[in-house]
């Protein structure tokens, strides 16, 4: 099996870890409980401009390097990897990122067990985006096409537009359970909680 696999939020905790930081420069305060990409979207007292350069800065810094995997994904991707499924990590980060990106899946021990590892081409972004803004759409369209180019089997992913976009393509999808994503639901979509799950779905 051809399997693509995202790495925020999928390999390793990225959105908790963003928003802590988010919060230490603001001088907010975060709910103690469902951290996710909707507590952010939540936060009115900073504009989105403000939010655009923060991500930006925070992107160009260590933040990347600093991410640590979920505690069962490096044995189960080399498990996967081991009984013959071909891994591809497939990011929406701009491709501008590949050296922090590379470094520290090589640094986590996970690099050696993938086929190839593709981030997002610079003319796959929407130029009507505001520079740092999240775009799902585009990033969207991206993994779809991607997914077929590769000819993909399933496809490991967080984002609600992504995912449902995937599965709408005819593309089976693992959807990692976050606070963000609990509401989506398609024919396509199997939910897993960790990569144990994931070990489950495919008998490794």
């Amino acid at each position: 099996m051809r399997i693509g696999v995202d790495l925020d939020d999928v390999v390793a905790e990225c959105a908790v870890p963003y928003l802590r930081a988010f919060a230490d420069r603001f001088r907010l305060e975060l709910p103690d409980e469902d951290l996710g990409w909707q507590t952010l979207a939540r936060i009115e007292e900073v504009s989105g401009e403000e939010k655009d350069r923060f991500r930006i800065a925070l992107y160009d810094g260590k933040f990347f390097s600093k991410l640590e995997p979920y505690e069962d994904c490096p044995t189960i991707v080399e498990r996967i990897a081991d009984a013959g499924h071909e891994i591809y990590f497939i990011t929406a980060r701009a491709e501008r990122r590949r050296v922090v990106t590379e470094t520290w899946l090589r640094e986590k021990g996970l690099i050696q067990h993938a086929r190839a590892v593709h981030l997002k081409p610079h003319g796959d972004f929407d130029p009507g985006v505001p520079p740092g803004r999240y775009d799902a759409t585009s990033s969207a369209k991206y993994k779809v096409r991607l997914a077929k180019e590769l000819e993909l089997d399933a496809f490991c992913e967080d984002d609600v537009l992504i995912a449902r976009s995937l599965a709408e393509a005819g593309i089976r999808v693992w959807l990692f359970d976050h606070t963000w994503n609990r509401d989506l639901a398609h024919p396509n979509i199997t939910r897993v909680a960790t990569w144990t799950d994931l070990a489950t779905e495919l008998g490794v």
